[in-house]
């Protein structure tokens, strides 16, 4: 025992039995004492310890002295307890910043190289510092507001030293970044690295104008938009731009045919149409150029026709072939184009992030697995990896993601099951007594009328009926306060039928009750003599259920939903075109005489303000930030754009011509991407179907789902401090009453889970190329470094 107590100075954590733990000199064994400082028996003693640390012993089954040994010498050989649990607390962050990094398709050399860089890292993922960077990003693209030229005046120093504050929130994420990644990989990010650099220049700029107090020429604000595309939350943004990159050079090939073709036409136009009287299209090259440019967008025709066609008929015949060459031939050509190099790039794209999400859990795997352990995951690692990868899952569900990962029932995950970890952990679980009927808990009798109402409102003749009301309702506003209170009546039927909760969880009842409550209002409002009544009209918006009764509907509107996501990063990206563009507009064009300009030429009339019929085009400007976005939004749609563009150029010199034919093509790219998506979309949702060969409608494959069930055994075995935790002490309440729960654990059906589908056999020779490539690299690897020796 004196051997023992002097080894008490290195006494290291406690057991919970509220015994010691403490190792030998020789760094060989560890020894579990008891309360009164004696030698713990291995009989009696169990190897929790082990099990939380390694998973792979019963940490509630007693083991013999040999097993007792083989855990000291094997798995806790020179480690102290605390150290050990903290070692595997460092394992579960560093196995979640894996997954995380596989799933947003980061490299993993952004890892931590040091335990004192971790705390960098999870601040730069933490969702409220993410949160603050996004309104930091936003709050600067904003400034443009109060910046000369501006929209709302405020005096310079003023709005310097907001930006100056936006630009250091930005740069504490910078340096957070800085004192994760180290300066080697911090520069290796090209996104990162541009951003610093684009920080450096503004926090300049700010300086400058906050000491001079002067707004100089910056169009170096038109960057500003690097900052929002770099937030966390705009990943999907950052894919449609690197998408958009991607197809430039395929883009860039059919725009050289087509000013190829543009050239030709020009210097024929020109000496075919040079002579002819008062034709002012054709009068120079760059005249005949700029115009037939214009053509390519039929925004001037047939205005640059006429006056040669009342020269001679003949010439139709050269604006027919250079029409169906640029227009119909060229153009068309170029969407082809786009589409089957956009369909490539989302194919490679998703066999990219596959693989990479499968590294990376597969990384995390090696990690949860343990140094010199079978190739397999108890659910106490897993439960600690997904403390830091899911802290919102509570303990139970992450029992049942364990449990639906487990396919073999083994108690224990592989490689194989745990890479389905990134879509498993998406589910929403809930027990299958919650989605029963509200009123199937009511008593006296009111449960029955409920039940009723229930099956009404879920019949196809309720809402036939209410879909004929609508039509009539949509034909003829007659006997209004009737039709109200019908409307009013399906909502409170539908109320009671579904419950609060299941009435507001579908999209359409959610628009039906506003809808209700507006027409209420315009009702009531209708005593005052206004037109707010009219907001009724919203109602036959509902007939878009009809349309889900015919099949190309279904699938359009399923095309739809695949769609909202990438649609939301377009309409992003398409902003951050506009500000960037907006910002050089106005710079370069603000405060222009517009108003009565262009004197003596064919367009002049557009921006007279002495004519009877006033066009206004003098408000098509870059006065400030909200005047150019409305714009460049006229120029995207491209009807008269020309007229814009010629009116500006009168005035300020011809070469601003060269501002609006780049963001003509600029938009062009943008969304003829827009139009590939559609249609690439469209065409994989029918291929789909083609495949699965299915005929029920497309929402029945909109959500995924699994259902789980829970018992008493298997929660005190795997939380055995069940009654004194608050989350599972309900559960176990209800266990004790019913003897097991049943969960049905549900998420939506993403592309990515269509994209599995679809490319199931290649996905497999996917993987086998994979391995054979990471195979021979390990094997080349190998001989090189045999060689070196």
């Amino acid at each position: 025992m004196e051997e023992y107590s002097s080894l008490m100075s290195n006494e290291s954590a406690a057991s919970g039995n509220g015994g010691k733990i403490v190792k030998t000199a020789d760094d060989v064994h560890v020894i579990i004492l008891d309360q009164n400082g004696e030698v713990a028996t291995p009989q009696t003693t169990t190897v929790e310890l082990h099990s939380q640390l390694h998973g792979d012993i019963d940490c509630r089954s007693p083991i013999s002295s040999s097993e007792f040994e083989a855990v000291n010498n094997v798995s806790c050989r020179g480690i102290c307890v605390e150290d050990e649990k903290a070692e595997w607390e460092y394992r579960y962050q560093e196995a979640a910043m894996y997954l995380k990094e596989g799933e947003e398709n980061e490299q993993f050399g952004s890892l931590p190289r040091a335990k004192n860089a971790t705390i960098a890292q999870i601040i730069i993922h933490n969702f409220w510092f993410n949160v603050i960077d996004l309104l930091a990003s936003c709050f600067i693209l904003s400034l443009a507001l109060v910046e000369s030229p501006a929209t709302i005046p405020i005096p310079v120093r003023i709005h310097a030293s907001f930006e100056l504050f936006a630009l250091t929130i930005i740069a504490f994420d910078l340096c957070m970044k800085l004192r994760w990644l180290g300066w080697k990989e911090f520069f290796s990010y090209k996104r990162t690295g541009l951003k610093a650099v684009c920080l450096s220049i503004m926090y300049t700029e700010a300086i400058v104008v906050m000491i001079y107090g002067d707004a100089h020429f910056r169009v170096t604000r038109a960057l500003r938009p690097i900052f929002l595309i770099n937030c966390h939350f705009l990943g999907g943004a950052r894919r449609v731009l690197q998408q958009i990159i991607r197809s430039i050079p395929p883009i860039a090939d059919m725009m050289l045919l087509l000013f190829y073709f543009l050239l030709i036409f020009s210097v024929l136009g020109f000496y075919f149409f040079v002579r002819v009287p008062e034709d002012i299209y054709f009068s120079t090259i760059m005249d005949s150029i700029i115009n037939l440019f214009v053509l390519t967008t039929t925004s001037n025709f047939p205005d640059v026709m006429m006056p040669t066609y009342h020269s001679s008929s003949w010439s139709v015949l050269f604006f027919v072939i250079f029409l169906a060459i640029e227009l119909y031939f060229v153009t068309n050509l170029l969407l082809a184009v786009v589409y089957d190099t956009f369909t490539g790039i989302e194919k490679d794209k998703f066999k990219k992030l596959l693989l990479h999400k499968r590294l990376g859990a597969e990384k995390a795997f090696q990690l949860l697995c343990g140094d010199g352990h079978l190739n397999r995951i108890c659910f106490t690692h897993f439960q600690g990896l997904l403390r830091y990868y899911a802290p919102k899952l509570k303990k139970h569900c992450a029992f049942l993601v364990f449990k639906t990962l487990d396919k073999s029932e083994s108690g224990m995950l592989s490689l194989d099951e745990f890479n389905d970890v990134y879509g498993i952990t998406k589910l929403k679980w809930q027990s299958k007594r919650d989605l029963r009927p509200w009123f199937e808990t009511l008593r006296c009798g009111l449960a029955e009328p409920c039940r009723y109402i229930h099956k009404l409102v879920n019949s196809n003749k309720f809402n036939a009926f209410i879909f004929i009301v609508i039509v009539c309702n949509s034909i003829r506003y007659l006997v209004r306060t009737f039709k109200i209170s019908l409307y009013v009546s399906e909502c409170v039927l539908k109320l009671i039928g579904h419950g609060v909760k299941g009435y507001f969880s579908s999209g359409w009842n959610v628009f039906d009750f506003i809808a209700n409550i507006s027409a209420i209002c315009g009702v009531l409002s209708n005593v005052f003599d206004t037109y707010f009544y009219y907001v009724v009209m919203l109602w036959p918006l509902r007939l878009l259920r009809l349309f889900k009764v015919k099949k190309r509907y279904r699938d359009v509107l399923a095309t739809a939903y695949v769609l909202l996501p990438c649609m939301w990063s377009v309409c992003i990206v398409l902003f951050i075109l506009f500000y960037f563009y907006a910002i050089i507009g106005m710079e370069l064009f603000h405060d222009l005489p517009l108003e009565n300009c262009c004197q003596s030429t064919y367009f002049a009339d557009y921006y007279s303000n002495t004519t009877t019929f006033k066009q206004y085009f003098w408000l098509n400007n870059f006065n400030n930030i909200i005047f150019s976005y409305t714009t460049l939004f006229e120029l995207t749609v491209v009807n008269n754009w020309h007229i814009i563009m010629n009116g500006i150029a009168e005035v300020n010199g011809g070469w601003s011509r060269l501002y609006f034919v780049v963001f003509y093509l600029s938009s062009m790219v943008v969304m003829t991407i827009v139009v590939a998506f559609i249609l690439e979309a469209f065409i994989f949702r029918m291929r789909y179907e083609k495949k699965k060969h299915k005929k029920q409608p497309a929402s029945a494959d909109a959500e995924v789902e699994f259902q789980y069930v829970l018992t008493k055994a298997e929660i005190k075995y795997h939380f055995p401090d069940a009654r004194n935790d608050e989350e599972l002490s309900e559960l176990m309440e209800e266990i004790r009453t019913w003897g097991k729960v049943t969960f049905n654990g549900t998420r939506e059906r993403t592309k990515g889970d269509l994209e599995r589908t679809m490319f199931a056999d290649e996905i497999k020779e996917w993987i086998q190329e994979n391995e054979f490539e990471n195979n021979l690299k390990s094997v080349t690897s190998s001989t090189e470094n045999d060689s070196q020796v």
